[in-house]
């Protein structure tokens, strides 16, 4: 394919690579959904300015993802700000669909998928409005799947190389998707 590129790098820098209109459309697929900070969520307001800077007018976004959480704050920010929804499920594969770009299954989505899982999909065309962008003040449950113990599993193996270092040397002080206009992204 010519029309395609895939970037892997900050968000930050995506005008670095894409002129002003370069961009027709921009996937994001299975991000973090980053439930306890709105700034850092790719479909957040911070974020959809940044695409905007690249997009062409009329450019537009997908979502993919597996997370509910990121799905529901996604289309409440769509709704609240009026954006063109184009396509919405959340269930991508129940049926309705036979797109062959969305048919396509990541391996972890499948895993998903056979726990009995969905994938949700939006598919919108970004525009600020006059008054710029609002984020939603709503509730939102959390994904089970992506729990605190987690994080804890993960501090608890640091404490765990922490302590087994101090303890064997006892002097150590040390605190142990894009798609661009003619070629794609």
């Amino acid at each position: 394919m010519t029309n395609v590129a895939f970037l892997r790098g900050e968000i930050e820098s995506l005008t670095s690579f894409f002129a002003p209109g370069e961009v027709d459309e921009i996937w994001i697929t299975f991000p973090d959904p980053q439930m306890k900070k709105v700034t850092k969520r790719l479909t957040s307001s911070r974020f959809i300015r940044r695409y905007l800077e690249v997009l062409r007018p009329g450019g537009s976004i997908h979502l993919k993802t597996d997370s509910p959480f990121l799905y529901t704050y996604t289309k409440a920010f769509v709704e609240l700000n009026h954006q063109e929804i184009l396509t919405d499920t959340a269930d991508l594969y129940d049926g309705a669909f036979e797109e062959k770009i969305l048919g396509i299954k990541t391996y972890y989505e499948r895993q998903w998928l056979s726990r009995g899982l969905t994938i949700k999909y939006l598919h919108f065309i970004p525009k600020e409005p006059a008054g710029g962008f609002v984020e939603p003040d709503i509730e939102i449950e959390t994904d089970s799947y992506r729990s605190i113990s987690r994080y804890r599993r993960v501090t608890s193996h640091y404490y765990y190389a922490h302590h087994t270092l101090s303890q064997t040397h006892p002097r150590s002080t040390e605190t142990s998707p894009l798609t661009r206009s003619g070629t794609g992204l």
